[in-house]
């Protein structure tokens, strides 16, 4: 049996002279029982459970005051957060296109911000008043500070997300009023003077056809002015959202250039892409009031050519295309072969085959290069990377980049699409992604670049959108992207 050998030794082992207890006294510290122990403080358990329910109180309104026997109280806050919830995901589920096209009008954006500094001081006054009526009473002066810390690191809490709502609905908004036009009753730039003035309420709805000129500019650091290396119509069926990408070469000679009622002055030997430059100097071709008179000339003159009114344009920078990808985190594609490119922009100097994400330069110099090839290539190439920007651009992708992409788009995107437009437009890209979308390119065999048959362009053109596309398919490089650029 075990007799406490070390410890009763040293129980029984004399104290050496001079330590300070007397004879007769224990020689070591009795421990006190636990009765006579400090107790700490009985408000202690009663300010945790305050603070949990309060923190509860965040995403489930009137439980503190429930539990603190205020049950009208609790019951109507309860009640109301419960309708709240069910009639936002009714919504939600069920008018989520008219959402969306609610998020493009400044008016609704200001009333969402308006509503969400509402919501944000409501939630801070909820929290507070919650922690005021279960806060217990007898409170030391550390406990009180405790509970004021945790209640405003609460509050912190409750204003994010209505604040970071309203961030973002006030970028959309500055975004929507910077890029836009803010005359959506002007006549829509390419057309005559006589156009009417006054849209229906649903500007697309009497069109059957929209027709968008997609311009890319080769504007860059080092590079000064705007040459349009890439000019696109896409002819979009406003009913199914089937969509033709009509592009014309750059190097396009003895071009039409149309101010909208005539034929102006143009050297016959000047390239198509040097029409825009040709608008900017020469305003007065297409009057007062267009924003861009480069773009709105080359609109004008691009709709003349296909034998087509092309009713708005959207025009962006090399650099902005190099952002944007960069901001989406980059686009997947597949390459079919070698694309050679300068080896100064790109390690090895080539951009092998096979399937892989691109970042913001390569995607660039991707659709940009020609060596080894010629303009007629990259054409096809660009439309692919439009295609699978379009594709893989999905809502929670352009959610969390959206600070970046807004910044981007506010500088860098030039349009005359009217603020009136978006929300129909919305609408009508959601038909656009699960629609048929092909693309006609007017290069040779089928156009010679030096000599343009004008009236053969007009007439295939017209074949296609009327969905004859086979009568050309074997002279022209037709491509279905939904199909060629996976």
């Amino acid at each position: 049996m075990y007799d406490g050998g070390p410890i009763r030794a040293r129980l029984e082992a004399p104290r050496p002279a001079g330590d300070g207890i007397g004879p007769g006294e224990p020689d070591l510290d009795p421990i006190p029982p636990w009765w006579a122990r400090p107790r700490r403080s009985p408000a202690l358990p009663r300010l945790a459970e305050a603070l949990a329910l309060t923190a509860l109180s965040v995403v489930m309104p009137g439980l503190a005051h429930l539990r603190a026997g205020r049950v009208r109280a609790g019951a109507a806050l309860l009640t109301g957060y419960a309708l709240a919830l069910t009639a936002l995901a009714v919504v939600a589920g069920r008018a989520r296109g008219r959402l969306l096209e609610l998020l493009v009008s400044p008016e609704w954006l200001a009333g969402l911000i308006a509503g969400c500094a509402v919501a944000a001081v409501a939630w801070v006054a909820l929290v507070a008043r919650s922690y005021a009526v279960l806060r217990p009473a007898a409170l030391s002066a550390r406990e009180r500070r405790a509970g004021r810390a945790a209640v405003t690191a609460l509050c912190a809490l409750a204003l994010a997300p209505p604040l970071t709502v309203a961030r973002y609905g006030q970028l959309q908004r500055d975004l929507v009023g910077s890029v836009f036009a803010d005359d959506p009753a002007a006549p829509a730039p390419g057309a005559v003077p006589a156009a009417p003035a006054a849209p229906p309420a649903d500007p697309l709805r009497r069109l059957e056809r929209l027709n968008v000129l997609l311009v890319g500019g080769d504007a860059d650091v080092g590079r000064p002015g705007v040459r349009t290396d890439s000019m696109t119509v896409a002819s979009i069926d406003t009913r199914t959202g089937d969509t033709v990408l009509l592009s014309l070469p750059r190097n396009l000679q003895n071009v039409p250039v149309w101010s909208g009622r005539r034929r102006v002055p143009f050297p016959r030997r000047e390239l198509l892409n040097a029409v825009y430059q040709h608008g900017l100097a020469h305003p007065e071709l297409v009057g007062g009031g267009a924003r861009n008179p480069g773009a709105e000339l080359l609109k004008r003159t691009v709709g003349h050519i296909l034998g087509r009114r092309v009713h708005y344009y959207a025009m962006v920078d090399m650099r902005s295309f190099r952002q944007i990808v960069d901001a989406v985190g980059g686009v997947r594609v597949c390459v079919d072969r070698a694309v050679p490119v300068p080896r100064q922009q790109i390690p090895g100097g080539v951009l092998r085959p096979g399937c892989r994400r691109l970042n913001g330069r390569e995607a660039l110099w991707y659709g940009r290069s020609r060596t080894g090839g010629d303009d007629y290539g990259r054409m096809g190439r660009q439309k692919c990377l439009m295609w699978e920007i379009a594709r893989q651009a999905g809502p929670w992708t352009v959610l969390r980049s959206f600070q970046r992409l807004s910044r981007v788009f506010r500088y860098s995107v030039n349009t005359d699409l009217p603020r009136g437009t978006l929300p129909h437009l919305v609408a009508l890209s959601a038909r656009i992604r699960n629609a048929r979308v092909t693309s006609l390119q007017f290069v040779p065999p089928l156009v010679s670049p030096a000599r343009p048959d004008y009236p053969a362009i007009r007439r295939t053109a017209e074949r296609m959108i009327e969905n004859r596309g086979a009568a050309v398919r074997t002279r022209a490089r037709l491509h279905i992207l939904n199909q060629s650029c996976i």
